[in-house]
C-alpha cells in the first residue's frame, strides 16, 4: 500500500508542475507522449517534465491563384520542459516550393517561454511508410518509432530509453514502472472535476 501511495504521490506532484505549450498558426500537435491529441491546434497541458511531440504545419501557402494547401511530414520532437507555459511557431514559408525546402529535412521550429527565451529540442522526421498514403496510420508509425529506438513513457511521464542492460534489470522496478505507466494514463483520460477529486484522495491517504 505504500508503494502505491508514493506513486500517486509522484503522479500528483507531476500535475502540480504542469506547464502548457500553444501551437501557433498552421502547427498540428498530433501526439504527446505517445497519446494522440483529439484538438491538434489548441493549447494543451504538458504533464511531463520531458515530452515527445508529434508536430506537424497544415496551412494553405501562396497567393492568389498560387494559393494552395501544404501538409509537412510529421516530425517528432523532444523537449525538457521548463517552468513556463510555452508557445510553438513554425518557419516562416510564403510559398508551396518554399514551404517543400524548409519541411524536407529539420525545420527550425521556434519554441519559447513565457519570457521569450528560446527552448532547445531534439527532432527526427518520422520515416514514411512505402505506397500512396505514406502517413496512414500515424499511431501505430509512433509505436513502432518509440519500439524501435527504446523509448518507454514512466519515471513521472518522463521519456526513458530503454537499454537491453535496463530491460533485463530488476523485476520489482519494471514493476513499479508499469505500475505507474497505467496510473498516469489513467490520470490522462480524466476530466477536471475527476483531477481534483483524485487529488484530495491523495493528500487524504499521505
Amino acid at each position: 500500500m505504500k508503494g502505491k501511495v508514493v506513486l500517486l504521490g509522484l503522479l500528483f506532484a507531476s500535475s502540480l508542475q504542469a506547464a502548457t505549450i500553444t501551437p501557433k498558426k498552421g502547427i498540428e500537435i498530433l501526439f504527446v507522449d505517445g497519446v494522440k491529441v483529439e484538438e491538434k491546434r489548441e493549447k494543451i497541458t504538458l504533464d511531463a517534465k520531458t515530452t515527445q511531440l508529434m508536430l506537424r504545419y497544415s496551412k494553405q501557402v501562396g497567393n492568389g491563384n498560387t494559393k494552395k494547401i501544404f501538409d509537412s511530414a510529421p516530425f517528432i520532437i523532444t523537449i525538457n520542459v521548463p517552468d513556463s507555459d510555452l508557445t510553438v511557431n513554425a518557419p516562416k514559408v510564403y510559398s508551396y516550393e518554399k514551404a517543400k525546402r524548409e519541411f524536407k529535412t529539420a525545420p527550425e521550429w521556434l519554441i519559447t517561454d513565457s519570457k521569450d527565451n528560446e527552448i532547445n529540442y531534439r527532432q527526427e522526421k518520422l520515416k514514411p511508410n512505402d505506397g500512396f498514403m505514406p502517413y496512414y496510420d500515424l499511431e501505430v508509425m509512433l509505436e513502432k518509432y518509440n519500439q524501435d529506438k527504446g523509448i518507454i513513457f514512466g519515471s513521472s511521464s518522463a521519456l526513458v530509453t530503454a537499454s537491453k542492460s535496463t530491460e533485463k534489470g530488476n523485476n520489482s522496478e519494471n514493476a513499479k514502472l508499469s505500475n505507474l505507466s497505467q496510473l498516469q494514463s489513467l490520470y490522462l483520460k480524466t476530466n477536471k472535476e475527476e483531477r481534483k477529486a483524485f487529488q484530495k484522495w491523495i493528500i487524504d491517504h499521505n
